[in-house]
């Protein structure tokens, strides 16, 4: 005589089908979490490769890029598209370094790309100075990689702004036991045997405007060198020229998004940059980067100019004699 299914049978059928599907997907993650960590590893880790700004997407769909593979011996400049603003990394075989990190939309991007790139620790942070376009974002990458020491200006409290995401930078800083700096005009750090960043500007503490207290930097790798500038205006530079200070540079990220209040004729005249590189946003209504200071690089001999807004993303490499330049663009294109 056949057994009646009784209620509680069921049940029990009921709850081991679910234990079955769970333990299937517990598997499946697992095979799907093994394959992406042998992926990263393979393909990522290696510095060969410049990322887009929508690679996190390409990547979790198994999207590869034309390799850029800089050598142990070589520096690797990203000039990272963040719209209307700024964020460069700079990468050497011992050493990561972040300047400015875009508005507070860009931070998950911004970690996303360096994440995809393979960096877990930033080694130095720099705020280059405390706008929006520039350190909107910058508490959340603090909070999501082991950060060495951030580089600062050192903002009078009567024109500090009290804006919430200064605040957030500020407060992520202590809150994670961060060491801080404040930029000091001629300090050089040594980044390996063949690297060094020398702070060269602000100069002076009493500046009217923020733009003017940007932390200026100058990165030495062999024979070639690179000039970052935040949003320093023509006083700034003014004072940098004033003081005799060695400002020439192979690789010159344009002052405050290409705006004619900086890079001045006189200032780009002492640097002469073979190639410059703007953080801008497409059509933005500040009309950046201006003619005239495309004019200006022109005069003083610069004739490779890159934008983000045309070219996205951008790679120097840099092997200590000559450099090598790749653009996101290109690679669509490719």
């Amino acid at each position: 005589m056949a057994k009646k299914r009784t209620k509680t049978t069921l049940k029990s059928r009921k709850n081991a089908k679910k234990l079955c599907e769970a333990a299937a997907f517990a598997v499946l993650l697992a095979i799907l979490s093994f394959a992406l960590i042998v992926f990263v590893n393979e393909k990522f880790m290696k510095w060969d490769f410049i990322p887009s700004s929508a690679d996190v997407v390409h990547f979790f769909g198994g999207g590869e890029k034309p390799y850029v593979k800089p050598l142990d011996d070589e520096a690797a400049v990203y000039f990272i598209d963040v719209g209307q603003g700024d964020c460069e990394l700079i990468r050497t075989k011992e050493c990561n370094i972040l300047i400015d990190c875009g508005e507070e939309e860009n931070a998950d991007s911004v970690i996303g790309f360096l994440r995809y790139s393979g960096v877990e620790r930033l080694d130095y942070v720099i705020a280059t100075h405390p706008h929006s376009d520039h350190i909107g974002g910058m508490y959340k990458v603090l909070e999501s990689f082991d950060v060495g020491t951030v580089i600062l200006p050192k903002i009078p409290q009567d024109i500090a702004p009290k804006t919430v995401y200064y605040s957030k930078m500020l407060k992520a800083i202590k809150k994670l036991g961060i060491s801080r700096e404040y930029s000091e005009a001629g300090k050089t750090y040594s980044l390996d045997e063949n690297t060094t960043l020398e702070i060269i500007a602000p100069l002076y503490d009493n500046y009217e405007e923020l733009n003017n207290f940007s932390v200026v930097a100058r990165l030495t790798h062999g024979a070639n060198t690179f000039l970052f500038t935040g949003d320093a205006e023509s006083l700034s530079e003014l004072d940098i020229l004033d003081n005799g200070i060695d400002v020439s540079a192979d690789v010159l990220k344009v002052a405050h998004h290409g705006s004619a209040g900086a890079n001045s004729r006189a200032y780009l005249e002492k640097v002469r940059p073979k190639i410059a590189v703007i953080g801008v946003g497409s059509d933005n209504s500040y009309g950046h980067p201006h003619k005239e200071v495309l004019k200006r690089l022109a005069n003083v001999g610069c004739d490779e100019i890159y934008t983000t807004a045309a070219d996205g993303n951008v790679v120097i490499i840099s092997d200590g004699a000559s450099l090598r330049v790749q653009t996101e663009e290109e690679e669509i294109a490719a």
